[in-house]
């Protein structure tokens, strides 16, 4: 399913805190969100899932507005960071309960997710019991339940534990080959880069970036240091080289074909490489 923001505004008294023109997030793509604290994110999501509706523009999912018909979001799972449920129940009733909101409680799915979530033997037990690890792992099983063909997710793997994390990134990846559209934030860039088709920058609420991830990880951008830097400069500028030179070394997509010659042309002028370091996709673009 597709989702389209349209002249999206939403102001706090006089104040704009979400000012997006256009933006469109399409099916069995990932999407990932970035911008510092208050910059937009939640707010953004809130106002995609009606939690929010003070807004004016439109937000729609496959031509049918969110505002104005609540049903489509029957097709959407949502986890906002600091969620949380009905603590005095038990996780059994809090699964039945809001999976029953949707009219599509399924014991069998609820059993196979709580297996991997490592959840099982706590289902029976009231939610204040939990650890705020348990307490994620249980929102996110309610937010997978129905099957959704929009998550959205915000903050997902902030207190889960290392081999919770790799079997839902592994899980993630595989419901966006069968078409799932994921929208996700995160502080955390290793996770983005593993998920992510497109990422969008938001700043003071408003989308100031894009990056296509797919093409970006068909570079190998390297930091690199030698013993001479200003002569490999002088080698670089002179074959048309893209780079980009810093105090900290010079930045250069060893893909290219020619690196090999500039390579051997190095080594032929007794210029060492001291540092080949490999840079993080989102750090060389958010930094």
């Amino acid at each position: 399913m597709e989702i389209v923001v349209d002249k999206l505004l939403m102001k706090y008294g006089q104040v704009p805190t979400l000012k997006i023109r256009s933006l469109k997030f399409s099916e069995g793509t990932a999407y990932g969100l970035v911008g510092h604290n208050g910059a937009g994110k939640t707010t953004l999501f809130k106002c995609m899932t009606n939690i929010i509706t003070t807004y004016s523009g439109d937000i729609s999912i496959d031509g049918t507005s969110v505002k104005e018909n609540n049903e489509v979001l029957l097709n959407v799972g949502i986890v906002l960071d600091g969620m949380s449920c009905y603590t005095n129940r038990t996780g059994w009733f809090n699964i039945e309960y809001f999976a029953g909101l949707r009219g599509q409680f399924d014991s069998n799915r609820a059993n196979s997710l709580a297996k991997e979530l490592d959840l099982l033997e706590v289902l029976n037990q009231k939610v204040k019991t939990y650890s705020y690890g348990m307490q994620k792992k249980l929102i996110l099983l309610i937010a997978l339940m129905h099957t959704p063909k929009i998550l959205i997710l915000d903050e997902p793997f902030r207190g889960l534990d290392v081999e919770t994390v790799k079997w839902f990134k592994k899980y993630l990846k595989q419901l966006i080959a069968e078409g799932l559209t994921l929208i996700i934030s995160s502080h955390v860039q290793n996770d983005l880069e593993a998920l992510c088709d497109m990422v969008y920058v938001i700043e003071r609420g408003q989308i100031i970036d894009s990056i296509n991830m797919n093409s970006e990880r068909t570079k190998q951008m390297r930091l690199i240091n030698t013993s001479d830097n200003q002569k490999l400069i002088e080698i670089l500028e002179k074959i048309n080289y893209f780079y980009e030179a810093s105090d900290d070394g010079i930045k250069i997509d060893i893909s290219d074909t020619r690196w090999k010659d500039i390579k051997n042309e190095l080594v032929a002028d007794d210029i060492e490489i001291n540092e080949l370091t490999k840079i993080k996709i989102l750090e060389d673009k958010l930094n």
